[in-house]
């Protein structure tokens, strides 16, 4: 099998990734990181159990073949390693599996499933040398979901149909519905029309809305999201969805969400993404506040 991937981390996102996987008998290879030569009973219970599925395999190891890997599922990490590494946890954390996946041949993506993650997809670059296209992290992916979702049931036609788009950072975003599609057709346009059943007040709903709905489904948004990432790169099935990756700004190397193709190539980049003169303003106020994050990361 082919399909070789790790999980490095026990964020509860991830470990329902894993049990959808069983449950779904995917067919890919799985290694869960270990820091400790024995797994927590947790980890033992979801190993023992994949057992029951033909096609998935999930190993724990503290000794992974890191050349024989395609994709890293890049989590937070275990409560003993926080305990010990104190408020730093965290950045440490994504230097020690980036340095051992480096210093053991490893050339596959990094997908980063942590809060923050474009600081984390800028450092995972800085320390594995990686192309950019290889590294990115789930960004605004859930906030997109979550708004096309909310569409779709505004208009009881599902969400199918639905090309929405939240940019930024998990932590500063906001909808681009200059963007936003219903069968090809621009929201706005939609919206603009004196005989539409779905007027401005909707938007602005959703607007308000949104991510306090995406708070209350986040590790079932996430785990459809890591399903539509892994079909895109194990089973060539290219999405265009937002991902956190490598862009330049004031001639500086950032990381934030914005549309892109990701496929068993990786991540490439669209052409200019065009907004509204109001989203592009609002846009370089996160480019701006990222690069100031980026530059207090760099004096750590």
């Amino acid at each position: 099998m082919d399909n070789n991937m790790m999980i490095c981390g026990e964020n509860p996102e991830l470990q329902l990734f894993l049990q959808t996987c069983i449950l779904h008998d995917e067919h890919l290879k799985c290694f869960w990181f270990q820091i400790n030569e024995t797994p927590t009973d947790q980890v033992v219970s979801l190993v023992e159990s994949s057992a029951f599925a033909d096609n998935f395999v999930l190993e724990a190891t503290a000794h992974p073949k890191w050349d024989e890997l395609q994709l890293i599922l890049l989590g937070t990490p275990p409560k003993d390693y926080v305990e010990a590494e104190g408020e730093n946890a965290q950045r440490r954390w994504v230097q020690l599996v980036i340095n051992q996946a480096m210093a053991n041949g490893f050339r596959g993506k990094i997908c980063v499933v942590l809060p923050h993650d474009h600081l984390w997809v800028y450092s995972a670059l800085r320390f594995s040398g990686l192309p950019a296209n290889n590294v990115f992290g789930l960004g605004t992916m859930g906030l997109s979901e979550t708004v096309a979702r909310l569409l779709g049931e505004r208009l009881d036609i599902g969400s199918d149909p639905i090309y929405a788009n939240v940019i930024g950072t998990q932590d500063e975003a906001f909808i681009a519905w200059s963007r936003a599609q219903i069968a090809g057709n621009s929201v706005l346009g939609i919206v603009a029309q004196d005989n539409s059943l779905f007027g401005q007040a909707k938007l602005d709903e959703i607007t308000k809305d949104y991510q306090a709905k995406l708070v209350q489904a986040k590790e079932v948004v996430t785990v459809l999201c890591l399903q539509r990432i892994c079909r895109a790169l194990f089973f060539n099935h290219p999405i265009l969805v937002p991902l956190t990756h490598e862009i330049e700004f004031a001639k500086q190397k950032i990381a934030v969400s914005e549309p892109v193709v990701l496929s068993k190539q990786g991540v490439a980049v669209l052409t200019k993404l065009t907004l509204s003169e109001e989203e592009s303003t609002q846009y370089m106020e996160v480019k701006q506040n990222v690069l100031a994050e980026l530059e207090n990361l760099r004096k750590q």
